[in-house]
This record gives C-alpha cells, structure tokens and sequence, in this order.
C-alpha cells in the first residue's frame, strides 16, 4: 500500500511518502514561509524525487493534532481535498503519537511536548514496547504549563525523553527541575519529521482502514472561537 503522510501542525512541513509503513521519500521544511505556500511545492518535490504520482496512492495520512490551529485546518483540508479527488480513504493520528516514535527502542519514558502558546505546552506519555515495537501512550494528551509539568515528572523519580517544537524555550527549565533524568534530543531529532508520520498512519491503518472525514484534534478552543 503506498501513502502520502502530511504534518503542519507545528511550524514544520513535513510530507512523506511511504509504502507498506517504510518510507520512500521525505520533505521537510522549517522556514518563514506559510503552510500554504510550502505544502504544495514540498509535495511536489518528493513525488517528483520518488518517481510517483498521486494516482498511485492507496491512502492519505495526516496529523490531526493537537497543535496550531490554522496548521491543523491546512492539512486536514489539504488530505481530505487530494483524498476527494482520487478517490481514496484518508488516516488521521495525533501529532503527539507521530512525535512518540522519535523515541524508538528508547528506554526512557517519551514526553512529546508542542508550544500551546499562553506558556503551555500540549503533551502526553509514551513508552516505547519491545514486544509491539511502537510507543504506547500512557498519558494522554492534555495542555499544561511546563512548570507544573515537569514538578510534577520529577517527581516520579524517572528519566525521561523530551521531543518537540515545546523544547527550545524550556531547555533550561527542563534542566533546572530533572538534571541528567531529562534528555533533551537536539532540532534534527526532536522537531516533527515525515518519517515519524509514516509510522504512525501505518500503525492506524493497520487497525483502521481509513474513512472519508478526519476531525481536528485541539484540546482547547481556537482564540477566534473562545471569543465568539
């Protein structure tokens, strides 16, 4: 089964190509651009590089969430929008369970932490199963602020494996409250990758052979609609 992945909900493009949950080609773009001006092209490079076209996927993945509002909508609409065309199912998993197998065969416990704006991150649990090998999450995906979430990691007496655009701004925090129990994985590792993706939708295909709707995942409401 060959599949397109597509994650922007953070600052990072990050697309993906893949067949039967290995990945074939992968784009990824950090820069000030928009979504919507990095998405189409992104794609465009990858199909090009691999040699495909888009009649010859079987499905489309995306990540859902949580993460940046207007990120979220840009994906899902852009999946659901290729899917309609071709005729195919759509697969959406949460940004935070893609991020998680940044931490493959990793002993410690996996902390995917997002940048939620208003000095919250979105986060969750993962540990990384030898006998399923995928990260199974532990905690579920909740927003907090880094400060009370790492009083509260460190009290758990564990380490820990932190990955995600959250990181930069709470390194020294992250340091500060877990010392050595705190590993922060650099920019390359950390930031969200297609090849994360891939692994993720093929897991969710597996057990779910995709639908026509993906609904976003926020955990809390936009700006725009807490005022309304």
């Amino acid at each position: 089964m060959k599949y397109l992945t597509i994650d922007t909900t953070t600052k990072v493009t990050a697309l993906a190509l893949a067949e039967d949950g290995k990945l074939i080609a992968e784009g990824f773009l950090h820069t000030s651009k928009t979504h919507s001006e990095r998405l189409i092209p992104v794609l465009d490079q990858v199909l090009k590089a691999s040699s495909w076209s888009l009649e010859d996927l079987d499905f489309i993945g995306v990540a859902r969430g949580p993460g940046s509002f207007t990120g979220i909508r840009i994906g899902i609409a852009t999946a659901q929008g290729l899917a309609q065309v071709l005729k195919i199912p759509v697969v959406g998993v949460l940004s935070l369970d893609s991020l998680a197998w940044a931490g493959h065969s990793r002993s410690e416990v996996i902390v995917p932490v997002l940048d939620a704006r208003k000095n919250e991150w979105y986060t969750a649990l993962y540990q990384w199963s030898e006998e399923k090998e995928q990260p199974l999450c532990i905690r579920k995906p909740f927003a907090v602020s880094p400060e009370i979430w790492l009083k509260e990691l460190a009290a758990m007496n564990h380490s820990f494996l932190f990955v995600g655009d959250g990181i930069p701004r709470y390194a020294g925090m992250i340091k500060e409250y877990l010392g050595d129990w705190g590993i922060i994985y650099p920019d390359y590792l950390a930031l969200p990758r297609g090849g994360y993706t891939v692994r993720a939708v093929w897991e969710e295909w597996q057990k779910n052979q995709g639908q026509t709707q993906v609904e976003p995942y926020y955990i809390r409401l936009s700006q725009a609609e807490v005022k309304w």
